[in-house]
């Protein structure tokens, strides 16, 4: 399925969306989109009508996923692997496309725990996109918005993740990482299904690591990838000048080789802005396992001031 299959939007619920919508507006660089027929608020980052949409409520985690699929081909294809893998997709109502803002839509439920919508149709906004933070944009054409990293509890739930990224949405392995923590191994694989490095990946926990003492999203991360390292190091210096909370600072990644930030929403999960990610194509094989997460830099702030004395 690679090149018709990229990533259309995140939904997200949020304990805090007066902050949240200050952090992705003030700090990430996001637009407000129209609200959804059915009042939730939604951002944009390119032309489409939005690319994420939150509501009100307990989780402050995501709870769904659109992937927009290509063509009708692609569509039946993606239709056939999931029902084959025993994941029977359910039509959506005509108010639930509405909702979306999209043509066509089933979705299912994946083993991270989010609702996994394939649509296709998202719809074009009235009006051009234009950030006051990047005028250069944001990299999403053929690519979809970025990516998204979920965590799983225990290597059976990861299995069962890897396999419906797979073998149900006809994703591909880029590479993986395996880095040994105090508590295990953590493991990471990273799937691509468009020339983006990866849109999806996976995460481990390592099954030794001590409970947390609050629970902790699903969803680690969502990337926003940009035009230049130049954009990015004005992001990232804003971001410090904001005192915006930071989860890693500027760094570089050992496998897609992407320059960048991440700093920490108001719900816990972060943001990675980045640039200069590798791309894939159907004859990619650097399919290797990687030992590190990154070549220089993504340290935690504590342990950066810390090297410093």
């Amino acid at each position: 399925m690679w090149g018709e299959m990229e990533l259309a939007y995140i939904g997200l619920e949020s304990k805090d969306l007066a902050g949240l919508a200050n952090y992705l507006e003030q700090h990430i660089g996001l637009v407000p989109g129209q609200p959804t027929p059915q009042g939730r608020m939604s951002w944009r980052l390119d032309g489409k009508c939005h690319r994420l949409w939150a509501q009100a409520g307990a989780r402050s985690d995501a709870i769904c996923l659109g992937f927009e699929v290509a063509n009708g081909r692609a569509w039946t294809d993606a239709l056939a692997r999931l029902q084959a893998l025993g994941c029977a997709p359910i039509e959506a109502s005509a108010a639930e496309c509405q909702e979306r803002r999209v043509q066509h839509m089933v979705h299912v439920s994946a083993p991270w725990g989010v609702r996994v919508e394939l649509v296709r149709g998202l719809a074009e906004a009235d009006t051009p996109f234009q950030s006051p933070r990047y005028p250069g944009g944001f990299v999403t054409q053929g690519q979809g918005f970025g990516h998204a990293v979920f965590q799983l509890p225990h290597a059976q739930a990861y299995a069962a993740a890897r396999r419906f990224a797979i073998e149900g949405l006809g994703m591909a392995l880029s590479d993986w990482l395996r880095l040994p923590t105090p508590g295990g191994d953590l493991q990471v694989s990273f799937l691509h299904c468009n020339p983006r490095h990866h849109t999806l990946a996976l995460a481990c926990v390592p099954e030794g690591t001590p409970p947390p003492a609050a629970p902790v999203p699903t969803l680690h991360h969502i990337n926003f990838e940009v035009a230049s390292v130049s954009t990015v190091g004005q992001a990232y210096e804003h971001a410090l000048c904001a005192r915006v909370p930071m989860a890693n600072t500027l760094g570089q990644h050992a496998n897609d080789e992407m320059v960048s930030f991440y700093t920490v929403s108001p719900d816990g999960w972060c943001v990675e802005i980045g640039a200069t990610g590798r791309v894939v194509g159907p004859d990619w094989d650097d399919r290797r396992e990687y030992d590190r997460i990154s070549q220089w830099g993504h340290q935690p702030p504590d342990a950066l001031r810390a090297l410093l004395g």
